[in-house]
């Protein structure tokens, strides 16, 4: 767990210092806004560290009730899409760059999961 709790705090830093605000799991107070750092402790491949962009409750809201409205071609449910998936490859290209090696998870459930492997 150590070492995982080290590799997050690798990933915190760079990604501060490329000036981003990043939230970890269960420690921040209030709504998350940024990036959303996660340590899994579990064994195997379910557990290490995790990163995702995290947009504010009021934009994925107001998507997922646009999406129920008006379908996924609604301009909100668009947005947030756009929003969420480039930041997932900016998250990447900025971990990747920081000299992180990082594993899109490409999980249905969470489909802009990045696992940082170190």
């Amino acid at each position: 767990m150590r070492t995982r709790e080290q590799l997050a705090c690798e990933v915190s830093d760079a990604l501060e210092t490329a000036g981003f605000t990043v939230h970890q799991e269960g420690r921040s107070q209030g709504e998350p806004r940024g990036v959303l750092l996660s340590v899994d402790p579990s064994k195997g491949p379910e557990g290490g560290v995790f990163a995702r962009w995290h947009v504010a409750h009021a934009l994925s809201s107001a998507a997922m009730e646009s999406a129920q409205r008006e379908g996924t071609q609604a301009r909100t449910f668009q947005h947030y899409g756009f929003v969420t998936s480039h930041m997932h490859a900016t998250l990447i290209s900025v971990l990747t760059s920081a000299g992180l090696e990082v594993v899109d998870v490409d999980d249905e459930m969470d489909p802009h999961l990045i696992r940082v492997v170190r």
